[in-house]
């Protein structure tokens, strides 16, 4: 089967209904009749018969192929399928080639293509390697390099979600996470030292790829490490010695001096940059790492209004990622991002802000990175992000009776977890309205079985607070972010979808021809300058803003808009954009002062898309008035 087979049927999995054959030759932006035979040769490939037709319904995945692609374990993009390869290469000594097709139902023949795409970009690196034994394949290389790969495949995972322990858990069948942190934080307060909260997960993400690699005897030996001077006789690393000493005496597996420095480093944070040079080399030129930073920083705040420069936790990831760049700048070393495509999928004002840091990286050493380092900035950036526009705090109120035993250990543990999201203005025993309308909070918390007609959310808790407690927390703020957005997304969407740049049909050859025609109203009635159209074109020579459902999101970086607006335009034929086929662009022109509203579009255009009915409607509304309808969810 080929790629658009495969992602036929993980379509009909997702929706788990009937879908017409013109939506999905819309979505796949083929003919009806090209469908119809994707869907004869997936049934003529895999036995069964998976994919059941009716002229009125259209198509659906019979019960027999839901059992046998099971949960959305199943990869559903290329990308996806070579990182489940990669990912199980990692787990296990050995995969069985002629198990795989059935495994992640794919043919024989794209599983050939994935692996011979994962060896040549592996071979790039000249860390990792895939052997081949008869039927059989294995990953080798250094244990180190292997933990790296296996920490951007797990980062990816986790998506936007990089604070949800809950979700991080989920990752770790061997163990349970939740214990791994306690005995961190144990070993922490007996050294009388504290870190960050929202260090917390990252470290985790790090130990848990360490413990299970470990579980699998596969362990880094101390020649593999940068030798570490004078950290034996700090607090750090006392607490280190004595977290692995504790997981030793719960797992089997041996404590490693080079385990316990890596955690070390970590727990260290800023200080360990005591342990690395400021200054590296480049093509005999001296680059200032911590001058590099602050400079992607400031261009982040110039450009998107996202202000991370007081972000420590991402400076100095960002630094100790700059000197690892560099190095493989320097021996010619390329690393492939298996999640590129998923990251801007997802992410997209991610990935552009990865786009931004590429592009001060290349004033500075005059070398232009490609996609996959842009997607490796994109990943650390996520997180920065995601604690960047939590700025604006909620209100919380948590009722909690004095008399019960560990109310206080509670509210200061919760207070502790989400004090970068929430403020707690009060703590009271009894629930009343009227002083629920003199504290206004945006939720309530509390530990008693509580009915009102107040229209707050409202959160039970264990007097315990156990982990369905943080996440039941954590899922209600992300659902006032979702409201908080969309009111703001109401107010201001019609201020920058206006008639004069709505474009049911445009004629186009070339991507070129259609951002030229797109930004001539933009420029005549003076949103944008001339020059506009040129810096879109340069932003798309770092990365396509097409996307596989058929749309593309062009945009400019570093041009100034004089007035924010998006144009709307369909194609009258698809142009080939990238790597996909395009129907629908939307061109945005954002000022600099409106950068907020470029987030909270990316935000909410996302939710659409992953909303295939909701798109599909979408796509139908070729007129002003329906579209506005439809894109506000009005009819």
């Amino acid at each position: 089967m080929n790629s658009r087979q495969e992602k036929i049927i993980h379509l009909l999995q997702s929706d788990g209904g009937w879908i017409k054959g013109k939506d999905i030759a819309l979505i796949m932006g083929v003919s009806a009749r090209t469908i119809r035979s994707d869907i004869e040769t997936i049934n003529t490939s895999l036995r069964n018969g998976m994919i059941e037709s009716s002229f009125q319904k259209g198509y659906h995945l019979t019960m027999v192929g839901k059992e046998g692609i099971g949960s959305s374990d199943i990869p559903q993009t290329v990308n996806e399928r070579r990182a489940w390869i990669l990912k199980r290469l990692f787990l296990q000594k050995e995969l069985n080639i002629l198990d795989l097709p059935e495994q992640i139902y794919a043919s024989s023949y794209t599983i050939d293509a994935d692996l011979k795409a994962i060896k040549k970009e592996l071979n790039k690196s000249t860390a990792l390697r895939i052997v081949t034994n008869r039927n059989w394949i294995s990953l080798e290389g250094d244990e180190s390099d292997k933990r790296r790969y296996y920490k951007l495949l797990l980062s990816a995972e986790v998506d936007d979600n990089f604070m949800n322990i809950d979700r991080m858990n989920d990752l770790y069948p061997e163990f349970d996470l939740y214990i791994i942190r306690d005995v961190l934080e144990q070993a922490i307060e007996n050294q009388d030292f504290q870190i960050r909260e929202t260090a917390m997960p990252m470290l985790l993400m790090h130990i848990g790829i360490a413990l299970q690699r470990q579980l699998r005897f596969q362990t880094i030996d101390q020649s593999e490490d940068v030798k570490i001077r004078n950290i034996s006789q700090t607090a750090e690393y006392y607490a280190s010695k004595e977290f692995w000493n504790r997981i030793a005496s719960m797992f089997p597996i041996e404590v490693s001096i080079a385990e316990v420095d890596n955690l070390a480093l970590l727990l260290m944070g800023r200080r360990s940059q005591n342990f690395t040079d400021e200054q590296v080399e480049y093509k005999g030129k001296p680059i200032f790492i911590s001058k590099l930073v602050d400079e992607i920083f400031y261009t982040i705040l110039q450009v998107f209004g996202v202000d991370i420069r007081s972000d420590q936790e991402l400076e100095d990831a960002m630094a100790l990622h700059l000197r690892a760049l560099i190095k493989r700048l320097n021996t010619q070393t390329q690393v492939e991002n298996v999640y590129l495509n998923e990251i801007r999928w997802r992410f997209p004002l991610i990935f552009d802000m990865g786009v931004i840091a590429a592009d001060v990286v290349y004033n500075e050493l005059k070398t232009k990175l490609d996609e996959n380092e842009i997607g490796f900035f994109a990943l650390h950036l996520g997180a920065a992000y995601n604690r960047a526009i939590h700025t604006s705090k909620y209100r919380a109120v948590i009722i909690f009776p004095n008399d019960q035993a560990l109310s206080q250990l509670v509210i200061d543990k919760i207070k502790h977890q989400f004090n970068d999201r929430m403020e707690i203005v009060a703590c009271t025993n009894t629930f009343e309205s009227q002083k629920m309308k003199y504290w206004a909070p945006d939720l309530i918390l509390t530990s008693l079985p509580l009915n009102h007609d107040i229209p707050i959310p409202t959160i039970s808790l264990s007097i315990f607070y156990d982990q369905k407690n943080e996440t039941d927390i954590f899922l209600a703020l992300n659902q006032l972010d979702k409201e908080r957005n969309r009111k703001i997304f109401e107010r201001d969407i019609k201020k920058l979808i206006v008639p004069q740049f709505f474009h049911t049909t445009i004629k186009a050859q070339t991507v070129e021809e259609a951002i030229e025609k797109m930004c001539k109203p933009l420029i005549a009635d003076h949103y944008v300058p001339e020059e506009y159209v040129q810096a879109v074109l340069e932003r798309e020579t770092f990365a396509p803003t097409s996307f596989y459902m058929g749309y593309a999101l062009p945009h400019a970086l570093n041009q100034e808009a004089y007035k924010s607006a998006i144009s709307v335009a369909w194609l009258e034929q698809p142009l080939r954009w990238g790597n996909y086929d395009v129907f629908f662009i939307l061109l945005l022109s954002i000022r600099e002062e409106d950068r907020d509203l470029l987030r909270i579009f990316f935000d909410w255009w996302t939710q659409i898309v992953s909303d295939r009915m909701r798109y599909l409607k979408l796509m139908e509304k070729r007129t002003y008035p329906s579209f506005m309808r439809a894109l506000l969810e009005d009819e």
